[in-house]
């Protein structure tokens, strides 16, 4: 299914993006599967400043979302069945590895990579990979400016909420000063950021807050606390009647634990399968482990899908996670 296209060619710099995407028509955008709001936003921002110029464009969404996302979607053409024509250009942002896309998807014409992870995978025609960059959105907007497009009041909110959200509100390593230049932008174009904040930080509902409690309660550390990590096992959500795209929120609140500097979070899903995400507080590459077992991100924050028990999952990624740390710190 992720075989290589007859031809790749790894694109240089956005301006290749932008006039590819000003020549052609038809565009298929995909975010990678459990979309984060750095995916979902700069998927809708593309989506809604292609329209502009006339483009044919479509997002295909088989899966439900979190309902603090529902924002971001209120004004995009989703698809949940894949249109099957060969006239779609496909777009994929924010993905990292084809192994990242939702079982669903069908790669009928993979045409466009563009992401700010580890690369590249070559699975599409073209692909624009910058691993300097602090979030996709950033990327998505760069092309924007290159393409001479205005953004609306929408737009802007939707790639502000992507930065926002994949920088920790502006404070990864990766946020430079034009990071900062390029959120003002976007405060400028109509984005609110008292409204993203509310939307991406202030709705977590009661039932959850409970499942957090319990979550916490029961939290697991080695290596001095460095190492924190928590389990929301499937029968505790049913518990709380929570849907498991919304246990997505706790692994932010788990950073704030002083001592940690390496935050795992184990949840089990309907499909069967085990979600892990990573996050670095540190030098510790994160991504370098979520590799071993299939999945990938970047440095500081990454995820991967385990068909494994859940026990037997904890153990695997947590033996390789404290493996890779006590490998960083003996050689540093």
């Amino acid at each position: 299914m992720f075989s290589e296209p007859s031809q790749f060619s790894l694109l240089s710099d956005p301006a290749s993006v932008a006039r590819l995407l000003q020549e052609n028509d038809h565009y298929l955008i995909c975010p990678h599967i459990n979309p984060d709001p750095d995916s979902l936003g700069s998927a809708v921002g593309l989506h809604l400043a292609l329209r502009k110029l006339g483009k044919t464009v479509k997002i295909f969404l088989p899966e439900e979302t979190p309902p603090y996302m529902d924002y971001l979607l209120q004004y995009a053409d989703v698809q949940l069945e894949q249109p099957l024509d060969m006239q779609w250009k496909m777009i994929f942002v924010d993905l990292g590895t084809p192994k990242q896309l939702h079982p669903s998807v069908k790669l009928i014409h993979p045409w466009l990579d563009i992401d700010h992870h580890m690369g590249p995978v070559s699975f599409t025609r073209y692909a624009y990979i910058d691993q300097t960059s602090p979030a996709t959105s950033e990327i998505i907007l760069r092309i924007l400016q290159l393409m001479e497009l205005p953004l609306d009041p929408t737009i802007a909110t939707c790639l502000y909420s992507a930065l926002v959200f994949d920088t920790r509100n502006l404070t990864t390593p990766a946020t430079t000063a034009e990071t900062l230049r390029q959120a003002a932008e976007l405060v400028a174009a109509g984005a609110e950021p008292t409204y993203v904040n509310q939307m991406l930080n202030q709705q977590k509902p009661l039932n959850l807050m409970r499942l957090m409690g319990e979550v916490f309660a029961d939290l697991n550390a080695s290596l001095n606390d460095t190492l924190i990590w928590g389990v929301v096992p499937k029968a505790l959500q049913e518990k709380h009647g929570v849907d498991e795209n919304e246990v997505d929120y706790l692994i932010s609140d788990l950073l704030t634990i002083a001592s940690a500097e390496v935050i795992l979070m184990f949840k089990e899903v309907s499909s069967g399968h085990v979600k892990v995400s990573w996050r670095s507080k540190c030098h510790v590459d994160v991504n370098r482990i979520a590799r071993q077992f299939g999945g990938g991100g970047h440095h500081y924050a990454c995820g991967a899908r385990l068909a494994l028990p859940l026990k037997q999952a904890v153990k695997r990624v947590i033996s390789a996670t404290q493996e890779a740390m006590e490998a960083y710190y003996a050689a540093h």
